[in-house]
């Protein structure tokens, strides 16, 4: 259930992100495709993957306290976080690519 409250704030955080705030759509409404394709490759991330990015950004966590709580060390955080960040950016230069047609 954590999770998925992440998830959703995840979302409305990337939405934030990429739109001017008064064009934010609601969560329930389609986003936009870049936003999606953002979302849904964060989704596709493995479990650990997924939990120390959303940690991270959204409980505000350093990596030190990430690793404890997981049981991990730091440098083991730092690459799931370079892991999530490429995973972002190859979804959005695969969006503009596939856009710029």
């Amino acid at each position: 259930m954590a999770v998925v409250n992440m998830a959703a704030r995840f979302a409305r955080m990337s939405r934030n992100l990429l739109v001017r705030h008064p064009d934010v759509p609601e969560f329930d409404e389609c986003p936009d495709p870049e936003i999606a394709r953002i979302e849904w490759t964060i989704a596709r991330l493995p479990k650990r993957t997924r939990v120390v990015f959303l940690m991270h950004r959204f409980e505000d966590l350093r990596y030190d306290r990430i690793a404890h709580r997981i049981g991990i060390g730091e440098k083991a955080v730092e690459r799931e976080m370079v892991r999530t960040m490429r995973a972002s950016r190859k979804a959005r230069e695969d969006h503009a690519r596939e856009h710029s047609k």
